[in-house]
């Protein structure tokens, strides 16, 4: 008789992909629903199960029955602590477990279609053709390594400023795990000398989602008409792909929020399950203000 291989799983995109998840991470099934997470421990010491480092959810999908299944699970896992990004597409319905934090957050995306412009707002078109016309240029690369090495020393540069950790050589790790993927791309804004002002890598998600991921300027006079100038390109190149969807990633700065929403982007609400023992935001209260805070938005 002969033996035959078992059926292999469909090859993931996004924040549920292997180059994504790394040693740490794993991918729960139930049907065609899914949810990506990550075991570590904080500090080395408490077990954490949590959304993958630098993914904006844990790109929760499946019908409602499967994402109850799925979430189901977590209690179990969670021997320590628990933070999970449920995503845009999680049921509302679907309640956090008992003595859980259910914390409300947000990111901003707009709506796209297939063969045709996006209507963009005219101060931000006017940005881009001001940095071009200043000699400005933006390429948009697919699979190119220098590319996502600007990704990475502009993102590691904008978390410095804001005084943020910026787990450098996890994150040139994950970089490079992801510059070869298909699903991805990147996008570089240079000024009339050849120096990057700003840079983005962009993941697309299986459901049809363009999501900014990592991003970041270099200040000067020319780095806000530089980054607009970049997202417009990602913008489109996300149409050309087919995607449904672009994400701007959110952000819990309320200035950055504003600059996305002035691209038309609009509110989508998406929701964190928190769980940690009673003496830990005695213990440990900035990352307790970090984990539980709402994202504000207008």
């Amino acid at each position: 008789m002969r033996n035959e291989a078992p059926p292999q799983a469909p090859v993931r995109s996004g924040f549920g992909a292997s180059s994504w998840l790394g040693t740490n991470g794993l991918l729960l099934r139930e049907g065609s629903g899914s949810l990506a997470l990550t075991q570590t421990r904080l500090k080395a010491l408490i077990p954490l199960v949590c959304t993958p480092p630098w993914a904006l959810h844990a790109d929760l999908s499946g019908s409602r029955e499967e994402q109850r299944a799925l979430l189901g699970r977590l209690p179990a896992m969670a021997r320590g602590l628990c933070v999970v990004d449920l995503g845009p597409r999680a049921f509302d319905c679907l309640q956090a477990p008992p003595g859980w934090c259910d914390v409300l957050r947000h990111t901003r995306q707009i709506r796209l279609l297939e063969g045709r412009d996006v209507p963009l707002p005219k101060s931000r078109l006017k940005q881009e053709r001001r940095f071009l016309r200043d000699g400005g240029s933006v390429q948009v690369s697919t699979r190119d390594p220098w590319a996502w090495q600007a990704v990475g020393e502009l993102h590691q540069a904008a978390r410095e400023r804001k005084g943020l950790s910026s787990h450098g050589g996890a994150l040139n790790s994950l970089l490079t795990r992801l510059a070869p993927e298909p699903w991805t791309f990147a996008v570089v804004a240079l000024d009339s000398d050849g120096q990057t002002r700003a840079s983005g890598g962009f993941v697309l998600l299986e459901d049809g989602t363009c999501v900014y991921a990592f991003g970041g300027q270099r200040r000067s006079a020319e780095s806000g008409r530089a980054s607009v100038a970049m997202l417009l390109a990602a913008v489109r190149h996300a149409v050309e792909l087919g995607c449904s969807r672009f994400d701007f990633g959110g952000s819990q700065d309320e200035g950055v929020d504003q600059f996305y929403a002035e691209f038309g982007a609009d509110v989508v609400l998406m929701r964190r399950w928190v769980k940690v023992p009673r003496w830990f935001a005695w213990a440990f209260p900035k990352t307790w203000n970090a984990w539980t805070r709402p994202t504000r938005h207008r």
